[in-house]
């Protein structure tokens, strides 16, 4: 059995152990050696919270701790390298990301414990990611509400409350008000003074203060409940400075206070949505106009004929725009496309008295040129690789023949 040093502990970064095991292993898709210690300061992944990494030496030689996974009653380090069995070693985690995750950590258990508190919502799902962190609950709140909470939680934080871990005896168990209760024979209860009592494997700070800040990023419905996205330490100061930063260049560009950015920004996309009704406007009357000089002079096959147009200044939008006017003209096939960003858009159409069975043709086109796409008898749009005009050309005539 491993000694787990961080246990009553989380600010022990180092220890001497003796290596008791070695041997090759994959774990969490990680390749390398699992070493087993007499004792350890590192933290194995469990309880939403990721495992610790850092340094074996052995001498003058280190090896990089990539993983850290309990198994058992071990806890096992996945090496980079292989160590020898019976010496001596002193292992030494990062800091900085153990530091963050009792931040994190710390900062979920008040968070959960102001919840149950003021709504009596219990936290359901705890996860600690690269990027942000997330609770789920058992229940809805808005983002006012969520806008109190974390208020609410930051006061603790301020009060730089202490942060209590121990072993409670059976007769002192019952007594505790814990917020989440799991049956097992010797609870480890983390307390964060007059908010929180919770069951947790986890490594906390000694006092609120050490969190710094709570941010609570988003609340989104989630599974009958909610989801809430939240940042905590470092992570969340800057996460406010890059969106300070963002916020005032928006003003800047915008010429206004921060106040006045939503409603400048609203009032920009009215006035972009009003543009953009009245230049399809102008397209319809243009690709009207177009499309009868591309019908008169289209190809005759059979009885339908075929208006084939390749124009790179055209989005794909303006091909359905354009398409549904060459639609309107008697027996005519249109086959439109555009080269943009290394793929070529496009957008088959055909007039309800045409003879040509349209989706057939699209199954033709992604067939023989690698596309995707469908639709149906009146319009189907996809995107092709790039081809010469004159293979797409013979593409569709091929059909049509």
């Amino acid at each position: 059995m491993t000694e787990k040093l961080y246990d009553l502990n989380s600010y022990i970064t180092e220890c001497d152990a003796e290596v008791l095991s070695c041997e090759k292993a994959k774990k969490n898709g990680i390749e390398g050696f699992a070493v087993s210690l007499s004792q350890t300061c590192f933290f194995p992944e469990g309880g939403g919270q990721p495992a610790d990494i850092g340094t074996i030496t052995a001498g003058n030689e280190s090896v990089r701790v990539l993983y850290t996974y309990e198994q058992g009653e071990d806890i096992f380090h996945l090496c980079d390298k292989p160590l020898e069995v019976g010496i001596q070693v002193h292992a030494a985690i990062d800091f900085a990301p153990r530091f963050a995750n009792m931040q994190i950590h710390s900062g979920e258990h008040i968070l959960s414990g102001v919840i149950l508190k003021e709504m009596g919502l219990h936290n359901v799902g705890f996860h600690m990611g690269h990027e942000f962190n997330t609770i789920d609950l058992d229940g809805e709140i808005t983002p006012q509400q969520a806008r109190e909470l974390e208020s609410k939680v930051n006061a603790i934080i301020c009060e730089n409350r202490p942060v209590f871990v121990s072993y409670p005896d059976k007769e002192t168990l019952p007594t505790i008000p814990l917020r989440k209760k799991p049956e097992v024979e010797k609870l480890r209860v983390v307390e964060v003074k007059d908010c929180d009592w919770c069951g947790c494997c986890g490594t906390h700070v000694a006092h609120t203060g050490e969190i710094g800040l709570l941010k609570i990023l988003d609340v989104q419905r989630y599974k009958g409940g909610t989801r809430v996205t939240f940042l905590c330490g470092a992570a969340a100061l800057a996460d406010c400075a890059d969106k300070c930063q963002s916020l005032k260049n928006i003003c800047v560009s915008l010429s206004c206070k921060p106040q006045e950015a939503f409603s400048n920004v609203e009032k920009l996309k009215a006035e972009l949505a009003e543009k953009k009704q009245a230049l399809a406007a102008k397209n319809r009357q243009l690709f009207s106009l177009l499309a009868k000089q591309l019908c008169e002079n289209a190809e005759a096959f059979g009885s339908d004929k075929l208006v084939f147009l390749m124009d790179n200044t055209l989005s794909a939008d303006d091909l359905k725009a354009f398409a549904a006017q060459i639609a309107a003209n008697e027996k005519t096939v249109g086959a439109l496309f555009s080269h943009q960003n290394d793929t070529i858009s496009y957008a088959l159409c055909r007039a309800k008295d045409a003879d040509c069975d349209l989706r057939a043709l699209s199954q033709h086109l992604n067939k023989t040129l690698n596309g995707k796409g469908g639709g149906n008898q009146e319009l189907c749009c996809g995107k092709l690789p790039v081809h010469p005009e004159e293979k797409i050309h013979q593409t569709i005539t091929e059909f049509l023949l």
